[in-house]
């Protein structure tokens, strides 16, 4: 095995194309001026707005916004799905000289509050679903002074569209700009409550800039979106280089057909989609006539998926991987040549290194330990201090996950820190354990997590049995069960082998899909 502490290894990403400077909010009034007419944003069967509409709107809203709450830093929150209103109000609220906080529209009441308390906000901008669980919350909310909704005004609570028929004539507000906080998100809460991320304007358009390079969009792409736009870094980097923007989150067939609709070159969308496209019993009828790339980011995907895309779309199935601290991804596989199981090298202008669990010195190649991402998309830091800084004095950010890098400098990704274990004093990863396991022909969906026994710690599995495997009876599936057990564990190291595989019928997961291994500790405690 290589030596940890012998050779330290960074990866580094291409050089970064200049970004522009200015505010967030720039990016739509350059679009405007050099793309005026051309679609901005299509929401299939909801119509579509051009970036100079977009450009008007913002205008009104931040004239509107500046009105009610002043331009001095008002934290906003964004709460809504995929409908055209949101870049207007995200550059708007941006635009009046306040702080936009996009938040999950799925969040429950719990967070919602945790969310508003933490950012103070004073005003929310919330869809009437969401504004049913924030009502009862207000008389716990001091700072919140305003709440609007999407869409008409309901029981006393006005209209967001009240702020375009209100705003005051005259230019709009001259944001802050530079290393001023410009947007506050909320990271996804995987091992704890939602932590508020500050992004300054830097931040944001650096991120902007790197995504539209990595992964070669410009003007005449058109940019299918199914991810959530509460993390807007696909909006900001289609805005800069003036893209169309189709947002497309239901169906993921749904979303094959609207690529193919407005002939899109780019196709993002989350990761449990693109598993349950792999396996659709339609997926033989279906292709993707113009576009170039296919991407996902959230956690890996296995082998399996990736090559049964591949054969039927033959366009590069890209990884990314990114949080809220980055901006926008910290790292993405390359258009001309993706690396299967890889997340990819950094984006331009960042680097990429491992760092030792314990001693926190840098590691060689393929050693496994944290990852850390430095580069000017890294976040200005925490709105509410932690117990422990995230980014140290030389500018790296402690990311909380495990991974390794290969000799090329591309990333692999394995778990949260918080999910790794030892077992005999050695390191598991059961990210690792789960690639073997999701190659199993019986298994749609798996999940490794440590459990106590003897005194200390072993790896145990849940796994979603593929209808088509499913046994009658419960000795056949006990015997199904230990039969993917066995195939698994002759592959693994012994310290990694699983001591047993229960089956479920869904993983349980989080807001942001991702799985809820918490709660699969708890069920094995």
């Amino acid at each position: 095995m290589t030596d940890p502490i012998a050779a330290p290894f960074l990866s580094h990403g291409t050089e970064l194309p200049p970004v522009p400077g200015g505010s967030v909010d720039g990016l739509l009034t350059r679009a405007a001026e050099r793309f005026g007419d051309r679609p901005a944003v299509i929401v299939p069967g909801a119509g579509q707005v051009t970036f100079a509409e977009l450009d008007r709107q913002a205008d009104a809203y931040a004239r509107g916004l500046a009105g009610l709450l002043g331009s001095d830093g008002a934290p906003v929150l964004l709460s809504m799905a995929l409908v055209p209103e949101f870049p207007a109000l995200y550059y708007g609220i941006i635009r009046s000289g306040n702080v936009v906080n996009p938040a999950n529209h799925m969040y429950s009441a719990e967070m919602l509050e945790h969310a508003l308390s933490l950012s103070r906000a004073r005003a929310a901008v919330v869809t009437p679903e969401v504004y049913q669980r924030l009502a009862p919350l207000r008389e716990r909310l001091p700072d919140l002074e305003h709440v609007l909704l999407i869409g008409p005004a309901q029981d006393g609570v006005p209209s967001v569209l009240d702020l375009l028929a209100d705003a005051p004539a005259g230019p709009a507000p001259v944001p802050s700009q530079g290393e001023a906080t410009a947007c506050v998100l909320f990271t996804s809460g995987s091992t704890r409550k939602p932590k508020p991320v500050q992004l300054s304007h830097r931040n944001l358009l650096t991120g902007a800039v790197q995504l539209s390079t990595a992964h070669e969009q410009d003007a005449g792409s058109v940019v299918l979106n199914g991810l959530p736009l509460y993390h807007p870094m696909h909006m900001n980097a289609s805005t800069h280089v003036g893209a169309t923007h189709v947002l497309s989150g239901g169906d993921v067939v749904d979303s094959v057909g609207h690529a193919n609709e407005y002939r899109a070159t780019h196709f993002y969308t989350l990761p449990f989609r693109l598993i349950q496209l792999s396996g659709h019993p339609r997926l033989g009828e279906l292709e993707l006539a113009t576009v170039r790339m296919v991407a996902s980011g959230g956690f890996p995907l296995r082998p399996t998926v990736l090559r049964a895309l591949d054969r039927q779309f033959g366009v590069p199935m890209l990884q990314g991987y990114g949080m809220c601290e980055t901006s926008s991804l910290a790292a993405s596989d390359l258009l001309s040549a993706p690396r299967p199981g890889s997340v990819g090298r950094p984006l331009p202008g960042s680097r990429l290194r491992i760092v030792d669990l314990e001693s926190r010195l840098p590691v060689a190649p393929h050693a496994i330990g944290e990852i850390q991402v430095q580069g000017p998309n890294v976040m200005k830091g925490y709105l509410v201090p932690q117990p422990e800084e995230a980014v140290d004095a030389e500018g790296w950010l402690s990311t909380g996950d495990v991974g390794y890098l290969d000799e090329e400098g591309s990333l692999f990704f394995l778990d949260r820190v918080r999910d790794v274990f030892t077992t005999g004093g050695v390191l598991v990863a059961p990210g690792q354990i789960e690639c073997f396991l999701a190659e199993e022909p019986e298994v749609a969906e798996c999940a490794a997590v440590d459990a106590p026994e003897g005194g200390g710690l072993v790896p145990v599995a849940f796994v979603v049995i593929r209808p088509a495997h499913r046994p009658d009876g419960p000795q056949a599936l006990a015997a199904l069960l230990e039969g993917v057990r066995e195939r698994v564990n002759a592959q693994l190291e012994p310290h990694q082998r699983l001591h047993r595989v229960e089956a479920l019928d869904e993983l349980p997961r989080l807001a942001n899909t991702k799985v809820d291994r918490t709660a699969l500790r708890k069920r094995v405690r």
